[in-house]
């Protein structure tokens, strides 16, 4: 939880020797990590005048002042002074031991009189022993903060001179008035003198203010009497002038003129004074709008904040449509779960199991209970322990619910009602459990260092055998039913074969191990633990096949249904992927905070991780993509990915569980991985088949049946290998010849995927830009710094013309409908005319045009800038003189391309995303995240697919799941993944003085 009163984090400053930075180091991330915001002079402040102001400003801001005892910090002159204006201002005083002092060491009085925190490397528990810190910090932290701010408030008034704009007035007087009556009520509590005079000023001159207020009021009040007699001789003067008016018709007709005029004069005004206003609210609306699509987009990059910046956003929407508030919806939008339902526990949630059918999930909790709940969030049932609940199983044929307590009690359940059917009590703690895959088998890891082997089909104990002096804390069960992996606190994994003397020395950690997991085939296990290892062995022959290290422990372990990889998760804050039979790190990303707990979907898909930053993260397997983030409203503690792979269930540490549906993640149905990086992959018209070129200077062919079964891209077909790596890459329009430029090498390549034939196109620098002519007949090119566009004939690969230009040709499309040629330059796209040989038009758009495309239709030319817009326009009714729709996409854009029929356009860049744009309606309706730059896409040419390709990862996208979202409907569309609405305390934070109101007015606001 986050450590903070209100709306403002608890500050401390530490005082420490430089000699023990490294601890200082580990310490302030613990503290960022708790919500503290720790002051650390981590490079040394030169020793001047400005040296003392500065420190002086931290301790007055500090609500504690954490001190670091060492013999170097009590032996520091510069650690003693810090420590004096500290009990200067009256600061707590918070005494960190981290080293014991020398003996006879000298030390402060207050030092030596406070309780310390014991924080001694390899003799305190650093992990266990900081909510202890944080607790003596936050002692009664909201009058110690209120000092810190009076603190502040009264030095900048001494600073001005003590000038009296300054002072306190208001609630803000009567709270310092307050707060030093209770400075009365507990020792501990010190008010600074210069606090205690500025208080009783600011209230001597309110006392002013109010004695010169009443003068005024009397002031005013025999003002108004005079006002009135002299208003009532004004009314008998104007009623005698009235009657005399009456006697002169001329004077009458005069008046009757003047009024008018005067009429005509105040509705005018008041029509500017209506229009003014209207003005002064469109500016002030559209202020607080920019101020919430800035705070919004903040906040997106902040850990567990993704929901605040979604609400920012949709506020800033809801006052102002403006392309700022669009993006952050879209890009928050898209990597939203959407939110089912919540329950609650008493305590933490250590353990989520999905039934063996799907339909329903157990989650055992420290609160001594184990809950059975359907994939909606039904209650079942609940059964009640005596102690913490460390585990709950469903048996394999979903007859009985198995739970294990720290009560000593194994418990077996009927679970479709909760009735009690058996009990086995060892008297000890029960750490964990595991079913064999073939429901004979139920293991039970004890405390007292037993393994009690329970028959399910009897429900009698089998055997119970003596492994050591320490406590059996993880079990698992091969796949093949034929091994139980057990690890223990001492860090030795024991292979043994299930119910026979047989047994195996595994991976020896050196410390507690913490989990377990077998392959699919059983033929590799792997443990990870507090030594901050993974060690990977394989089952036969035991031992230690690779140690893999981490930078701090590691808590969880998982393998891929397919065996081919593994995942782990630490406290180092990472998500490693490994190669099984390599050992080979693939990739890794990374949480805000330690990483306890990891699942992988049922199809391979997905990595689910989630710790102590308060997120699930939703990671795509091939690439490491974030493709969902689920904010959480405690560190998680337990997740599972539902049968079906659309739900994930999560538990925190304050015995929340919340559903998710990530059904939307389905529309990604395969992907395609090569060894190297891909540049492009493209359909070819006839949809039989994709072409890859990739880094290994090969050009792969894979039929397009396989794109979502087959995985390995080196499985499919080498059409070709190169001398250089390659770039862009176009196809034909008849499907017989691919066109590939090589990097470096100042060359493209014509090869016929039929007979092989292969042409080489010499240029003078290398490819910028490529396209066939719509009868597959001609090919042209463009080359870097090349003034000329140059037109190859394609069945013999000679070069029938080059056509000059005064300045660089960046790329060039073909119409497929007629014989026109789109250019690129600098500021312009020149339509040339190939058969005429002359510019019939051009199309004026602001930077270097480096992408274009038409699309199947010829209605459409789509280009882009360096600027990162997309310009559309329309060319079936001659020469446009400006763009249909223009697109502000961000980034470099590296690749377009259209639908079969012409109505979506899609675009990849450096940003990271894909796009889809409708352009029946000229607006985006989807971005597909990637972990990076998007290089490639390309539809198939039947518009059920999308491929995209990023790094070494192509990915096939279905495009009837994608989840497209159109402007009018993308307020709905973000409120339909959120689970409430800002509390009362939120909306006092961001919109101060507004009136309350919800966002989205289908949920309910948000609790306090």
């Amino acid at each position: 939880m986050v450590a903070q009163t209100g709306s403002r984090k608890t500050k401390v400053f530490i005082s420490y020797s430089r000699k023990n930075k490294p601890f200082v180091s580990k310490l302030n991330t613990a503290l960022d990590e708790n919500g503290i915001d720790a002051w650390v002079d981590w490079e040394g402040i030169p020793l001047t005048s400005d040296w003392m102001a500065e420190i002086t400003a931290a301790i007055e801001g500090c609500d504690a002042f954490v001190f670091v005892i060492s013999p170097d910090s009590l032996k520091s002159k510069v650690c003693a002074d810090e420590l004096e204006l500290g009990l200067k201002y009256n600061k707590k005083i918070v005494p960190v031991l981290y080293a014991d002092p020398e003996k006879g060491q000298k030390m402060h009085p207050k030092l030596a009189s406070t309780n310390w925190v014991y924080l001694r490397p390899k003799k305190d528990d650093f992990k266990s022993t900081i909510p202890k810190l944080i607790e003596a910090i936050q002692t009664d932290l909201g009058w110690v903060q209120q000092h810190t701010r009076l603190l502040q408030r009264a030095s900048e008034w001494e600073n001005k001179s003590r000038n009296n704009s300054y002072l306190l007035q208001g609630s803000d007087l009567s709270d310092g008035e307050t707060w030093m009556t209770e400075s009365t009520k507990d020792v501990a509590r010190a008010v600074v003198p210069l606090q205690a005079e500025y208080i009783s000023t600011s209230r001597k001159a309110a006392i002013t203010r109010q004695r010169n207020l009443t003068i005024g009021i009397g002031f005013v009040l025999a003002l108004t009497v005079v006002m009135g007699f002299v208003a009532i001789l004004q009314w008998q003067k104007a009623d005698e002038n009235a009657i005399r008016a009456a006697h002169s018709a001329e004077t009458a007709v005069a008046n009757e003129h003047i009024a008018a005029t005067q009429k005509a004069n105040a509705e005018e005004q008041k029509k500017f004074a209506e229009e003014s206003e209207a003005r002064a609210i469109a500016s002030a609306n559209e202020a607080k709008a920019q101020r919430s699509a800035v705070q919004a987009e903040i906040y997106s990059g902040r850990p567990a904040k993704l929901f605040t910046s979604t609400l920012l956003a949709l506020e800033s929407w809801t006052r102002m449509r403006s392309n700022d508030a669009e993006d952050i919806l879209r890009n928050n939008v898209t990597l939203m779960a959407t939110y089912i339902r919540q329950v609650q526990h008493n305590g933490r949630v250590w353990n989520i199991t999905v039934s063996p059918d799907g339909t329903r999930f157990v989650t055992a909790s420290d609160d001594k209970t184990a809950c059975v709940w359907t994939m909606g969030g039904e209650k079942n049932f609940c059964v009640q322990h005596n102690d913490a609940i460390n585990d709950a199983l469903f048996s394999m044929d979903n007859k009985y619910l198995v739970t294990a307590s720290a009560d000593g009690v194994i418990g077996i359940w009927n679970a479709d009602n909760g009735e009690s059917i058996q009990s086995f009590d060892y008297g000890t703690n029960i750490w964990d459990i595991d079913i064999s895959p073939n429901n004979k088998w139920l293991a039970v890891g004890r405390d007292d260092g037993r393994l009690s082997l329970i028959d399910l089909t009897r429900l009698k104990e089998e055997l119970s055998f003596f492994l050591g002096d320490h406590a059996l804390y993880t079990l698992s069960f091969s796949p093949t039913n034929e091994w139980l992996a057990m690890g223990a606190t001492n860090g030795q994994v024991t292979l043994w074969r299930v119910n026979t003397g047989q047994s195996i020395a595994g991976p020896r950690h050196s410390s507690e191990v913490y989990a377990i997991d077998f392959s699919p085939d059983g033929n590799w296990v792997v443990s990870v633990g507090a030594d901050s290892t993974a060690r990977v062995a394989r089952t036969f022959s035991g031992g230690t096949k690779y140690i893999l290290p981490h930078n701090d422990w590691v808590e969880d372990v998982a393998f891929a249904p397919d065996g081919s990889w593994f995942t782990t998760v630490a406290d180092d804050k990472l998500v490693r992927v490994f190669d099984t039979d390599t050992g080979v790190e693939k990739f890794r990303v990374e949480h805000q905070g330690f990483v306890i707990r990891t699942d992988i979907s049922p199809d391979g898909q997905w990595i689910a991780s989630t710790g102590f930053d308060n997120t699930v993260r939703v990671w795509e397997s091939a690439s490491g993509s974030l493709m969902r983030e689920i904010v959480l409203d405690a560190p998680g503690s337990a997740l599972s990915f539902s049968a079906d792979n659309s739900r994930i269930v999560v538990g925190d540490r304050d015995g929340r569980v919340s559903i998710w549906d990530i059904s939307a993640s389905k529309a990604r149905v395969g992907f395609m991985e090569f060894p190297e990086l891909i540049h492009k992959a493209k359909f070819d018209p006839t949809g039989q088949w994709v072409v890859f070129n990739t880094d290994d200077k090969n050009l792969w062919l894979i039929a397009t049946d396989q794109l979502t079964s087959l995985h390995d891209g080196t499985q499919g077909t080498k059409l070709a290998t190169l001398e250089n790596i390659t770039s862009q890459t176009k196809v034909s329009p008849n499907s017989k010849w691919i066109a590939v430029s090589e990097t470096y090498g100042s060359r493209a390549n014509l090869i016929n995927v039929e007979t092989k034939t292969r042409y080489i196109l010499p240029h003078d620098s290398d490819i910028s830009g490529m396209g066939f002519s719509g009868n597959s007949n001609f090919l042209a090119t463009t080359n870097e710094k090349g003034t000329k566009v140059h037109i190859w004939d394609v069945e013999s690969g000679a070069l029938i013309e080059d056509i000059q230009f005064d300045m660089v040709a960046f790329t060039i499309a073909f119409n497929p409908k007629n014989d026109t040629l789109a250019i690129g330059f600098s500021g312009k796209i020149v339509i040339w005319d190939i058969a005429g040989k002359k510019e019939i038009g051009s199309l004026p758009q602001i930077g270097d045009i480096k992408s274009l495309n038409y699309s199947p239709d010829g209605h459409w030319l789509a280009t882009t800038n360096s600027e990162g817009g997309i310009s559309l326009w329309e060319m079936s009714n001659g020469i446009p003189t400006e763009a249909r729709y223009k697109f502000i996409q961000g980034g470099s854009i590296t690749s377009l391309e259209f639908n079969k029929d012409g109505s979506l356009l899609s675009s990849g860049g450096s940003d990271g995303y894909a796009y889809i744009w409708d352009l029946s309606s000229g607006e985006e309706r989807a971005r597909l995240p990637h972990g990076n730059s998007v290089s490639g896409v390309s539809f198939s040419p039947i518009n059920d697919q999308l491929i995209t390709v990023s790094q070494k990862v192509a990915q096939i996208w279905d495009i009837s799941q994608l989840e497209l979202i159109s402007t009018e409907d993308l307020d709905k569309a973000a409120c339909a993944k959120l689970p409430s609405n800002f509390s009362s305390s939120d909306w006092a934070f961001f919109f101060h003085g507004e009136e309350y109101r919800l966002i989205c007015p289908n949920l309910p606001a948000g609790a306090n």
